[in-house]
């Protein structure tokens, strides 16, 4: 019986492995064997020149080159040095001489016609592998880049996968290709479309879909409005890694409604949004989302666009040079017992046209806001101003709770345009802001408000800068770290404390200052130029010296140690100078005390 052929592309494994789906492996050195475990090692082989050879060892795309299996042999268990060997059948026999049990889910687009070539439409080709893959399956696809037509739908509980993602395309940078880059002529509403339950007439929820390793180039479309990837419905538990979707016409990845319903729990992990039409990122009612390391850069509107993602997470994304906010929060969020905020934490933005971020929602779940960076936004084509500021809660009805924020004024990356933004932290016309912590320095002024907020309270440490990065204008705060006036609503309960200002009490009752319970006092310091103290009376009369004594002043001598003829002790004011306690008796030595009062 003659040698059949195996290899060109890690798709030929028919995977039964015990710890899971097999990976791609550059440069990575396979060995041959007639079972899954233990067995005898096929070292019969030849390669594609036919030289004898005992090895394979994969290419840098991980692809497995083409070779002959030793004579009569139509399936092996490929073995790459881990806990698991993959079955591996011959080029041209079918699936029927897979192990009982196994299953092809690894389906390469190639053996279905794609050619990957920058030229060829491979969308039939495409879509056939992807309706033929069985839930739990990976459709891959080998490096290249593979040009359609029309939308691709990924089918429930499929994975699309390629070779890698280029985070962003820059001349003079590596670029291994693997894009599917729509035609000029392609028609749909998104390169790549997930459908629901009753759309795609699926026999399930409509659910687990994955994209991995991928870029979607649209930078020959034409037709407006055409988004990277669209759901609209019931869509459950989607995940993306490692993808970059550039240049489309409409939003990089788009969710919405359908018949009511909304997609929800989706995790996107470095998802990379660079230069499309619209929103980096736009989704309607998206519950239970989270993002992790995802970027929008130079999208021509806002960056992230979210309209009600309730118990949602966003971490360590960006947003960047964004025509419009580089993060929007918007929408009714809501009050029911559904309802829910949104957590950002460690996120940053630079140089977007409006806002770094901007809250402007309605409902009642708080949106939390922790470690936000936000740096050279209101670029307002240009020209700065614009009322638009680093973090900008303008109207929100909901809680919005800040702990710590920065921001960092500066033009573009050549010098040019003017010095933004205008504010560094804004607030408008909003329920209940707190910010606990920040250091805010912009073009005009740090902390504004607004007006027309019912609650807005400011953190101890919050300092400000004004003006340009090379000569700011220091606004800091006083030694308290408190600028202007704190304002505590209830009462405020301290174990002790210190104050090196006036203190004033504007309270209209008769008991405006309460001394606490039995026990509690007042005590005044003594010595020169005080406010208290004692003297001794010398024939009835004693002069002391007190620069502070003012016209207004109020002076209340009386005894203490009790001397000589008692009289009646009355006093002589000498402005600026002291005062001089009397007797009626000029033979009265007592030691009199005396305490000076100011009329408020």
């Amino acid at each position: 019986m003659a040698r059949l052929l195996f290899g060109r592309g890690i798709a030929d494994f028919v995977v039964r492995p015990t710890d899971g789906l097999w990976g791609i492996g550059a440069r990575t050195v396979l060995t041959f064997w007639d079972a899954p475990d233990a067995g005898t090692q096929y070292t019969d082989l030849l390669n594609a020149d036919s030289e004898p050879i005992t090895e394979i060892t994969t290419d840098q795309q991980g692809r497995i080159p083409t070779f002959a299996g030793p004579d009569g042999v139509t399936g092996m268990w490929a073995d790459a040095g881990g806990t698991s060997r993959a079955w591996m059948a011959a080029r041209d026999v079918g699936d029927d001489v897979a192990p009982a049990g196994s299953v092809r889910d690894w389906l390469n687009v190639e053996d279905f016609g794609a050619a990957g070539d920058n030229s060829t439409d491979d969308t039939a080709a495409i879509q056939a592998a992807l309706a033929a893959c069985p839930m739990g399956g990976i459709v891959y696809l080998p490096a290249g880049a593979y040009r359609t037509s029309a939308p691709l739908t990924i089918p429930p509980a499929v994975t699309l996968m390629g070779t890698h993602a280029n985070l962003m395309t820059v001349p003079g940078l590596v670029d291994p290709p693997c894009y599917i880059r729509p035609l000029a002529d392609f028609t749909g509403a998104a390169v790549i479309v997930l459908l629901d339950q009753a759309q795609g007439g699926y026999s399930t929820i409509s659910a687990e879909h994955r994209i991995l390793d991928l870029m979607i180039d649209g930078s020959d479309l034409e037709d407006p409005g055409i988004d990277g990837i669209r759901a609209a419905g019931n869509i459950q538990n989607v995940a993306m890694r490692d993808i970059t979707i550039r240049r489309v016409t409409g939003a990089g990845v788009h969710t919405e409604a359908n018949g009511g319903a909304f997609p929800y729990s989706w995790r996107l992990t470095r998802v990379m949004i660079d230069n499309c039409g619209w929103h980096g990122f736009a989704f309607e009612v998206m519950t239970d989302i989270t993002l992790v390391d995802c970027q929008a850069i130079g999208c021509g509107a806002s960056g992230f666009e979210i309209a009600n993602a309730a118990n949602s997470h966003a971490i360590g994304c960006r947003a960047e040079w964004n025509t419009a906010d580089g993060i929007h929060l918007t929408g009714d969020w809501a009050t029911g017992t559904g309802s829910g905020g949104m957590l950002l934490s460690g996120c940053s933005t630079d140089r977007n046209g409006a806002n770094g971020v901007l809250v402007d929602a309605t409902g009642n779940p708080p949106i939390q806001i922790e470690n936000l960076l936000t740096r050279r936004d209101g670029r307002n084509l240009g020209a700065g101003g614009g009322g638009y500021a680093g973090l900008a809660v303008d109207g929100a009805e909901l809680p919005v709770i800040v702990g710590a924020v920065t921001c960092y004024p500066g033009v573009d990356d050549d010098g040019s345009q003017v010095n933004s933004p205008q504010y560094g932290a804004r607030f408008t016309d909003c329920a209940y802001v707190s910010v606990a912590s920040g250091f805010l320095h912009a073009d005009e002024a740090g902390w504004s408000d607004g007006g027309g907020n019912t609650v807005l309270r400011r953190g101890l440490n919050i300092a400000e800068r004004t003006g340009t990065t090379d000569a700011p204008v220091d606004v800091f705060a006083v030694p308290a770290d408190v600028a202007g006036n704190l304002n505590v609503g209830g009462y405020l309960a301290a174990a002790s404390g210190q104050s090196g200002g006036q203190w004033n009490i504007w309270d209209g009752q008769a008991k405006a200052l309460n001394i606490g319970s039995a026990g509690g006092g007042i005590a005044i310091a003594e010595g020169t130029n005080a406010r208290m103290n004692v003297a001794t009376l010398a024939a009835g009369t004693v002069t002391v010296a007190n620069t502070s004594v003012s016209a207004n002043t109020r002076i209340l001598p009386f005894r203490q140690t009790a001397g000589g003829t008692l009289g009646h002790l009355s006093v002589t004011k000498n402005v600026g100078v002291g005062f001089t306690i009397t007797s009626s008796s000029n033979t009265e030595t007592s030691v009199v005390a005396w305490v000076l009062f100011e009329p408020a």
